[in-house]
């Protein structure tokens, strides 16, 4: 069974392929949705609704085939459609992820922990720590050259380090950097010292109304400090199961100090918004993007797809984050993976198939990562789909991704990922010092270790 599985899954990637060497079409590559297969999929059941063998699946709906966005429907439904049509026996029920992700992650796990979760879920990678215990292993259905194939921090992250099995399929990486006005910067700046010049000089010469936009609420930890402080020679916290804080030694407390110190500053001199930390969705970055209220923001790849939707996509490029005194950038990456529940190896099969042919398999990620604006996790689908080797920010972020770690997720990492952004923003508003927020911060850290 399992060795049919895996053979058959590679014969349809490889399928794929060569069909669409010789160009066809997704649709005659995937199968024109005849009204038969059309049947076979909606919203909440994929196949027929007797058949023996029931799979349950519980997607993002941004990631489902329920998805608002006509493009990631077409791809997902069409591939559904293939699949359930060489299933016959196999019924897929579909309940979408949709709330407050910290209500649906404490769900999931009382879920898991109580034998009653989905047969797959998707997981992010800031909550791997939280289910690596209560996933199943991939690992039967996963060949040596499968495994190599994932980008080496996103193969990282999958691997639980206990048992070292893989515990995840990540579907999609981000990574965050500097988004600039390539109209009128050149080549970016190399460091945090020549952003703050060249972001004064555009903003005094072309009136925007910020040198540099980030979101400095909920994920500034995540996204900004922590690159930027381990980028030159300090931690916030350790890569343990604990996410272990660390941030109050001597050297790592400086180098905290130094970048809380440069936003604050930045902030000052008006160049920063004051009120940065009330930022936090990647809308307040698009809008601003669409606005032309800046020529730098920091953020992430996943903001990606908003910039090219808006009216300035062909104004914004994007880089590599700069550090303080121009030291070499330490990306982290995250992104969402699917994770397995079921006991039943017959079913643990199947939806390793279905995963391969909707959204992990390097034909089927390159497709959804077109299709949805995200980026791959496999080194094939960024080598081998012109999507993501040809010059542009598909481009870009391809490159970006291929060198990051996995963001520290372990079991204090929300309790400090608080701590420092509370930090950041009593530094932003003035009412501590740099030196006296990060004292603070450990102060409230230290009561929960």
């Amino acid at each position: 069974m399992l060795g049919f599985v895996k053979a058959r899954t590679a014969m349809s990637w490889s399928g794929l392929l060569s069909a669409s060497v010789l160009g066809l079409g997704l649709g005659l590559v995937m199968g024109a949705p005849s009204l038969v297969q059309a049947q076979l999929v909606t919203p909440e059941l994929i196949d027929r609704a007797d058949a023996p063998i029931t799979l349950t699946i519980q997607p993002r709906f941004g990631y489902s085939h329920q998805s608002n966005d006509e493009k990631r429907r077409l791809v997902l439904t069409e591939a559904l459609e293939s699949w359930a049509a060489r299933h016959p026996d196999v019924k897929i029920e579909v309940l979408v992820q949709q709330g407050d992700d910290a209500v649906i992650v404490a769900k999931r796990l009382q879920d898991a922990a109580a034998g009653r979760a989905a047969d797959a879920i998707m997981v992010e990678t800031l909550d791997y720590r939280k289910f690596y215990s209560l996933a199943k292993s991939f690992d039967p259905y996963l060949s040596a050259a499968d495994k190599a194939d994932f980008l080496p921090g996103v193969l990282q992250g999958m691997t639980d380090p206990d048992s070292g099995a893989v515990k995840y399929l990540q579907i999609t990486s981000y990574t965050t950097g500097l988004w600039y006005r390539s109209d009128l910067v050149e080549t970016p700046p190399a460091s945090l010292e020549e952003l703050a010049t060249m972001a004064a000089k555009l903003k005094a010469d072309h009136g925007f109304r910020y040198g540099v936009f980030l979101p400095g609420g909920t994920g500034v930890m995540n996204y900004t400090l922590l690159p930027q402080v381990v980028s030159i020679g300090g931690q916030i916290l350790a890569d343990d199961a604990d996410a272990t804080p660390v941030f109050n030694e001597p050297a790592n407390r400086e180098a905290l100090i130094k970048v809380l110190t440069w936003h604050k500053e930045m902030v000052d001199g008006g160049l920063i918004p004051a009120d940065v930390i009330s930022f936090t969705s990647t809308g307040d970055t698009v809008s601003r993007v669409e606005a032309g209220e800046m020529p730098f923001a920091f953020g992430g790849t996943f903001i990606g797809g908003g910039i090219k939707g808006s009216s300035q996509a062909e104004k914004w490029a994007f880089a590599p984050m700069p550090q303080l005194g121009g030291a070499t950038p330490v990306p982290y990456q995250g992104g969402w993976s699917w994770a397995m529940f079921t006991d039943d190896v017959q079913k643990q099969a199947l939806i390793t198939d279905l995963l391969m042919d909707t959204y992990t398999g390097p034909w089927a990620m390159a497709k959804w990562g077109e299709a949805g604006g995200y980026t791959p996790t496999r080194l094939s689908s960024l080598a081998k789909y012109t999507g993501f080797t040809n010059p542009g920010l598909d481009n870009a972020f391809a490159a970006a991704v291929q060198t990051a770690r996995l963001t520290p997720n372990g079991r204090l990492r929300d309790v400090v990922d608080a701590a420092i952004t509370n930090a950041y923003a009593q530094v932003i508003s003035g009412a501590l010092s740099p030196a006296e927020a990060v004292d603070a911060a450990w102060a409230t850290v230290e009561l929960e270790m």
